[in-house]
């Protein structure tokens, strides 16, 4: 403002001897010096970032704390009941002695469990976390008991099982408080290789989980939905042999072995035709037991299992070896002995025994590739 006024000043002196160069100059000047001291103004004003377009996480940085997660134990694998035993240890790294999450957690899916006590200590910074701290606030908790898990035995002895386990911070909401997960220190004990199931694939993550309530918050007057910071834990449980599925299967295999012998049976006597019946009668009733005594193993499910399908599969052939029975000892009566019997020994029973373990082979493939 000040170089107006001087401008102005000289215009007043020199009025008298101006010519109209000198007024085409002096109105250059004039713009020159607006332009100058109202530009920056503007360059400044648009440049500040308006306080309703940041991200609410930049108007509002929630409090935050380091959490961890060590599985100590995982054992007592029922898939009947749907559950299994964990010891779980977890940890936090705090700012603030009130931060810790531990004090006020939430563990889901748990069937029966038993929270231990909090152990906390103040100590000397020296991770790279909340570096402005020469101080912080360690404090473990250890959670141990059953918890719930969808076990399926689909693919089995191919399985793969996905067991997660989920914390959630009551503290305060997302939007005050979230947890940041310690991934540097967290895993899992390698005892739970246990000689029959080989734990690996070990993830660790933080998600916010959202409500459909409020839970009737009074401070609450958008009415808006409930969101609580959770950390997850997952680990792949597979199995390391196979020893039960071939107790389980080599009773029906031997049924439809012995099943496929019986085309060697001459049907053109009566007492040959009984006896070739009541060996299939005692081959699927064999079959039907044994498919009972997976189910008992395995645990009862809607699925239709690896071994729920060899079962069906194999009770199945039975039934054609039956049919063809019929169908051979009719040919028997009608005159044609030699037919029936090449058609028993030459045709049937090779396509009998080969199309049975293609289908085994194709299907067993199959369960080892998906899991």
């Amino acid at each position: 403002m000040m170089g107006f006024s001087i401008l102005f000043r000289r215009l007043q002196l020199l009025e008298p001897r101006l010519r109209p160069r000198h007024w085409l100059s002096l109105a250059l000047a004039l713009a020159t010096t607006f332009l100058v001291c109202v530009l920056p103004l503007t360059v400044q004003a648009e440049n500040r970032p308006a306080s309703n377009k940041l991200p609410q996480r930049l108007l509002h940085e929630p409090a935050t704390c380091i959490v961890g997660v060590y599985i100590q134990d995982m054992r007592d694998y029922k898939f009947a009941e749907r559950s299994l035993y964990a010891s779980i240890r977890l940890w936090s790294v705090c700012p603030s002695d009130r931060d810790s999450p531990l004090t006020d957690l939430t563990v889901l899916s748990s069937n029966g469990i038993r929270m231990g006590e909090i152990h906390s200590q103040k100590v000397i910074n020296k991770s790279d976390y909340f570096t402005n701290n020469p101080e912080v606030y360690w404090s473990e908790r250890t959670i141990e008991g059953t918890f719930f898990h969808h076990w399926s035995s689909t693919n089995f002895p191919f399985d793969r099982h996905i067991v997660s386990f989920e914390f959630e911070a009551l503290k305060a909401d997302s939007h005050a408080f979230v947890i940041t997960p310690d991934y540097a220190h967290s895993g899992f004990s390698p005892s739970l290789n246990d000689g029959d199931w080989i734990a690996g694939d070990f993830t660790l993550s933080e998600l916010p989980h959202s409500y459909s309530t409020n839970f009737g918050k009074p401070d609450n007057k958008d009415n808006a939905n409930g969101s609580y910071s959770r950390i997850k834990v997952s680990i792949t449980l597979r199995r390391a042999h196979v020893t039960t599925f071939v107790k389980l299967c080599v009773g029906v295999y031997a049924a439809v072995i012995i099943a496929g012998i019986s085309f060697i049976y001459n049907t053109s006597q009566a007492t040959l035709v009984s006896g070739r019946t009541g060996l299939l009668v005692g081959c699927l009733f064999a079959a039907i037991v044994n498919m009972q005594k997976a189910d008992a193993v395995l645990g009862m499910s809607e699925d239709v299992s690896l071994t729920d399908l060899i079962h069906i599969i194999s009770i199945i052939y039975i039934l054609l070896a039956s049919l063809q029975t019929v169908m051979s000892y009719l040919r028997c009566e009608s005159g044609q002995e030699e037919l029936a019997k090449r058609i028993d020994r030459k045709i049937c029973l090779p396509i009998y025994m080969f199309s049975y373990a293609v289908v085994n082979i194709v299907i067993i493939a199959y369960s080892a590739i998906i899991g």
